[in-house]
C-alpha cells in the first residue's frame, strides 16, 4: 500500500540532497532512469531509515520508500521529509513493484551490482520484465564518505565513548584475566557509556595471540610481562569509531618500546601526511616506508586504514594494493599501521581523524609511548 508521510523530518543534513543529486547524475551516467538502492547502510544514508528490510527506488523526480509492515511505526519519526517522497508498505517488493507499476516511465532500472548476488538478480530480472535491470557498481558509496556535521558529531561521540572504556580498562585489566572476560568487560561498559553497539566484533588478545591481526578472544588467561591488543570501538546512532591500543601487563622490553615507537611514529607520520584529494596508496607508502626502512616491511602485511561511518569498514580504503582510492574532504579515516611476529608478540596503533580543505583533526589520540601496566 501507499500512503502520505505524517510528521517525516524535515530538518536533515544539507549533505543528504548532495547525495541525491550526485546520485541521480550517476544514475544518468550509466543510460538508466532509475535506480534501486538494497545495502542498508545506503539506505540509512540517504533516509535516515534504520531498520533491516528496506528498498529504495531513485527516479529523476521522485524517491520511493518501499518497506514492510513491521517498521510502518517507525517511518513515521524516522524517515527524513524527501522531496517528492513516497512510502510503500508490502513484503513483496518485485510483485509489488509490478502490480503498482510505480515506475511505469522506467525502462532501465539500475541496481547495486556489488551488493546483489547473481542469482539473485537473475530472478528480479525475470519478475520485472519489460523493466531491465542493470548492473552498476559502486552507485551510492563514494557520495557517502564524506559526512555532514550532524553525522561528524555522532562519530566522535563514539570516539569519546570509547577512549573513556579504554582509560578505565588500564585499571581493570590484570594477570588471572581471560581474553573473553576483557571483550564482555569492554562491551558492558561501551554500552553503559551509551554505545548502541559494537561497530565490529572486538578484538582483546594477548601474549603471541597479539600476533594475530584479526585474533578473537580466547580462554587465555592474561600473563605477567603479556603485551596486550585491543581493538574496538562504541557506535551512536549508528556511526562508529575504531580504535586499537597496545600495552603491556608488567614490564616491556627494550624490543616492545621500541616497536612501540615506531609504529606510533607511522601512525602520526601518516596522519600528518593526510590531504584531501590524495590517492589512498600514496598515503599508505608514508607509514609503510618507515616501517620498511625500520626491517620490518614484512611484518606489516595488511592495509594502512578505512573510512568510518555507518559501517566499521567503510571506504576509501587507505591501501598499497589499489590505486583507485581517492580521500575526500570532510571523511572520517581510521589509521592502523602494525608490525607482528608470529609466535611473539604483534602491536598495532590505531587512531580515528577528519580531514577537510584545511587540517587534518585527531578524534582520538593513542598515547604516544608504551604504557605498562
Amino acid at each position: 500500500m501507499t500512503y502520505s508521510q505524517p510528521n517525516f523530518i524535515t530538518q536533515y543534513p544539507k549533505i543528504v540532497d548532495k547525495r541525491f543529486h550526485q546520485l541521480r547524475f550517476n544514475i544518468e551516467e550509466n543510460k538508466c532512469e532509475a535506480a534501486v538502492i538494497t545495502k542498508l547502510s545506503n539506505i540509512r544514508y540517504l533516509t535516515n531509515f534504520s531498520g533491516s528490510s528496506a528498498f529504495l527506488f531513485v527516479t529523476d523526480d521522485e524517491v520511493h520508500f518501499v518497506t514492510d509492515d513491521r517498521y510502518e511505526e517507525q517511518i513515521k519519526t524516522e524517515l527524513y521529509d524527501l522531496p517528492n517522497l513516497q512510502v510503500h508498505i508490502t513484503r513483496d517488493v518485485w510483485g509489488y513493484l509490478a502490480k503498482s507499476k510505480f515506475l511505469n516511465k522506467v525502462e532501465n532500472l539500475g541496481f547495486e551490482a556489488d551488493h546483489i548476488p547473481y542469482g539473485d538478480a537473475v530472478e528480479i530480472r525475470n519478475r520485472i520484465r519489460p523493466l531491465k535491470f542493470k548492473p552498476i557498481n559502486n552507485l551510492v558509496e563514494r557520495f557517502t564518505y564524506p559526512k555532514a556535521p550532524e553525522e561528524l558529531e555522532y562519530i566522535k561521540q563514539a570516539c569519546k565513548i570509547a577512549e573513556k572504556v579504554y582509560e578505565e580498562m588500564l585499571g581493570f585489566i590484570q594477570p588471572g584475566m581471560s581474553e573473553k572476560d576483557i571483550a564482555i568487560e569492554i562491551a558492558y561498559r561501551t554500552r553503559k557509556l551509551g554505545s548502541e553497539g559494537d561497530p565490529f566484533d572486538i578484538i582483546a588478545v594477548s601474549g603471541p595471540r597479539t600476533a594475530l591481526v584479526h585474533g578473537k578472544p580466547s580462554d587465555r588467561k592474561i600473563k605477567k610481562n603479556d603485551v596486550i591488543l585491543l581493538d574496538f570501538g562504541a557506535k551512536v546512532q549508528g556511526f562508529g569509531s575504531d580504535i586499537t591500543r597496545t600495552f603491556c601487563v608488567g614490564k616491556a622490553t627494550k624490543e616492545q618500546k621500541s616497536i612501540y615507537k615506531l609504529v606510533y611514529d607511522a601512525k602520526k607520520a601518516a596522519c600528518e601526511a593526510t590531504r584531501p584529494g590524495m590517492n589512498g596508496k600514496l598515503l599508505d607508502a608514508v607509514a609503510r616506508k618507515m616501517i620498511d626502512n625500520a626491517g620490518y616491511g614484512i611484518n606489516f602485511q595488511h592495509s594502512l586504514g578505512h573510512g568510518i561511518g555507518l559501517e566499521a569498514h567503510e571506504g576509501p580504503i587507505i591501501t598499497f594494493r589499489r590505486d583507485d582510492q581517492i580521500i575526500p574532504e570532510d571523511v572520517v579515516l581510521a589509521i592502523e599501521p602494525g608490525v607482528y611476529f608470529p609466535d611473539k608478540f604483534g602491536m598495532r596503533v590505531e587512531d580515528d581523524i577528519y580531514i577537510t580543505r584545511n587540517e587534518v583533526t585527531m578524534l582520538t589520540n593513542a598515547p604516544e609511548e608504551l604504557i605498562v601496566i
